[in-house]
């Protein structure tokens, strides 16, 4: 009985930890924020993030309201070796953006 309750509890474990792992398609509404920085998806409560692809949104307009399908991730190669201005820009995290809605 006592082999089966473990078993039964690492079950759940690994169901719980495999789940929370990766967030994958959000769907936000937000604002387009530009700036020498980059191009953000503003919500919430100024909760900015880096739209890593923003050639995406070249046709949005800054401060114009969009919905999008998007991905969190931690990597942006499209920016690397890129210069920006020397502006901070306070962000909550980076995003892919797999689709405008």
């Amino acid at each position: 009985m006592k082999k089966v309750s473990h078993i039964l509890s690492l079950g759940i474990l690994s169901t719980l930890l495999f789940s929370c792992a990766t967030v994958h398609d959000r769907l936000n509404t937000g604002t387009i924020v530009r700036d020498c920085t980059g191009t953000y998806l503003r919500v919430a409560e100024n909760e900015d993030y880096l739209v890593c692809n923003a050639e995406i949104l070249e046709s949005k307009k800054d401060g114009e309201k969009v919905s999008l399908v998007y991905d969190n991730t931690d990597k942006c190669p499209e920016r690397d070796g890129k210069i920006m201005c020397m502006m901070y820009h306070e962000r909550k995290g980076m995003i892919r953006v797999k689709s405008v809605k």
